[in-house]
């Protein structure tokens, strides 16, 4: 299983690794499900990204301006840009999405 687990992440290593490379940026629509300011870092269960081949899931990034996440909280739906540096994604913009009003 190790051996198994160990491989399987080599191959995701690599798989993003050629995503980013390729990609000048991407963008998606998530749910953020945790914040730390301090470390200017931002964990959001996200959508397909747009610009990127890459599926659903959650994950954290690291946010290029502290700024970005102040007027945020946990379980705002957001809309975010991010770009590649080196093997991580830095998000670069990122807003809240205003919920749905039934009936419009």
């Amino acid at each position: 299983m190790t051996r198994y687990l160990k491989m399987s992440l080599s191959a995701l290593a690599f798989v993003l690794g050629s995503a980013t490379a390729s990609a000048q940026s991407a963008s998606a629509d998530g749910v953020i499900r945790k914040l730390d300011l301090e470390a200017q870092r931002v964990l959001i269960k996200h959508g397909e990204w747009q610009g990127v081949s890459m599926m659903a899931m959650t994950m954290p990034f690291q946010v290029r301006d502290k700024a970005l996440l102040q007027d945020l909280k946990v379980n705002d739906t957001v809309h975010f840009s991010m770009e590649p540096d080196g093997r991580d994604w830095v998000i670069t913009q990122i807003a809240r999405l205003e919920p749905a009003i039934a009936g419009q």
